[in-house]
């Protein structure tokens, strides 16, 4: 054997992931699976208990499946969990935890429980907490010891606040989806989070009224439920981003003390979802929302099924001009139409007569609609011949 070949023989002996600087093989690892990274355990005496300072776990569906072939599944990847979790010798940030809607893997409460309080003690700051069973889930209560946090996700749980629950003081970004909140915990819990920049409550259950007040929200996600009220305060200065969706079959200017009009000065991106616009008193509210928002960018409107676009007339004798063009920076509008509504059109003529920076103005109709060639005809004529602020305005007729 040559020098040279042998040089190179030696150079592939080399353990170059090893001599890697830790925080580069901690990024590597923190993004394998369980299994794969309980693995590099066998790989060398060095690496045998390099997993166990990882600071991110993830017990996705993955997970669950490497035990489908056994009679009591969910006692042993409870137990597995467990064990990973306490042989652990380092923060842990970040925790995901999956639970799957198949019965036989259904974990006990006291296992959740249990991984909740070493996580507390643990500094987590992430948490991320998908159920798929099917029905609610009991909430642990040592979640709520979890004081580090920073982000939490929460989908499909019966939440109650313990009584020695002193608040989530570093809380980012809060995220409840399909809750059932217990008697007062919801107006328990946001006062608890000072910091918070982003909210989301969506499909939840379990309150009647809720004020959100924050110095600190920048992004605000809400469905409103039939026969709830939410009300926006007026200690909003910052909100950016607004996403409003109407639950059941209810009107927008039903909810008109969700909106504090005179401080919405930074919004700059608004979506209604669901809003019905058979009756004009609904588009003139929505077009006193937009007013209010002058420094909004990006709009997205979707409209709920309702009367006929031939059952509608619109009055003639109500302007909806503005002085001005009061939305001088919006650039994008998007306006999905799932029924035919003429106040659906007054909304894009009021759109594009009062938006002087309008890049896009999409109209979106239901795919349905697209065989009924008069309503095509009328509806296309009536976007071509509408006043614009812009002349850079493209108008675009599509379909869904």
């Amino acid at each position: 054997m040559t020098q040279s070949n042998h040089k190179v023989n030696y150079g592939n002996d080399i353990d170059r992931i090893s001599d890697l600087p830790g925080n580069v093989i901690d990024c590597i690892l923190q993004h394998m699976i369980v299994k794969d990274l309980v693995k590099t355990s066998i790989l060398s005496r060095k690496w045998r208990y390099m997993w166990t300072s990882v600071p991110r776990f993830k017990f996705g569906e993955e997970f669950y499946e490497l035990f489908d072939n056994l009679d009591n599944p969910a006692h042993e990847f409870s137990r597995i969990i467990t064990e990973i979790l306490f042989l652990h010798n380092g923060p842990i940030n970040e925790f995901i935890l999956y639970l799957p809607r198949n019965p036989k893997h259904k974990i006990t409460f006291e296992y959740h429980n249990k991984w909740f309080l070493f996580l507390s003690r643990k500094g987590v700051k992430h948490i991320f907490l998908d159920n798929d069973e099917g029905v609610h889930v009991r909430t642990p209560s040592h979640l709520f010891s979890c004081q580090g946090l920073t982000y939490l996700y929460f989908f499909y749980f019966n939440l109650s606040i313990p009584p020695s629950f002193c608040g989530f003081k570093t809380l980012l970004q809060l995220h409840l989806l399909f809750i059932t909140f217990e008697s007062g915990a919801l107006e328990s819990l946001l006062p608890g989070c000072p910091l918070l920049e982003k909210l989301a409550i969506e499909q939840c259950s379990g309150y009647e009224c809720i004020d959100i007040s924050s110095s600190t929200l920048t992004h605000l996600t809400v469905s409103i439920e039939e026969n709830c009220i939410f009300r926006l305060n007026r200690s909003l200065p910052i909100l950016q981003r607004l996403d409003v969706e109407l639950v059941c079959e209810q009107m927008l200017y039903a909810h008109a003390n969700i909106f504090p009009l005179s401080q919405l000065i930074n919004l700059k991106y608004l979506s209604l979802d669901y809003v019905i616009l058979d009756e004009r008193k609904e588009l003139l509210y929505i077009i006193s929302i937009l007013k209010s928002a002058s420094n909004l960018v990006e709009i997205v409107i979707q409209t709920y099924y309702g009367i006929g676009y031939e059952n509608q007339a619109p009055d003639p004798s109500e302007k909806l001009e503005c002085s001005c063009c009061c939305l001088s920076k919006l650039g994008e509008v998007k306006i999905v139409v799932r029924s035919r509504s003429q106040h659906a059109l007054s909304l894009a003529r009021f759109i594009l007569a009062n938006s002087s920076s309008l890049k896009t103005l999409t109209f979106e109709l239901p795919y349905e609609m697209q065989s009924d060639a008069r309503i095509m005809l009328n509806i296309s004529q009536d976007l071509l011949l509408m006043e614009r602020a812009s002349q850079k305005a493209q108008v675009k007729l599509t379909h869904s």
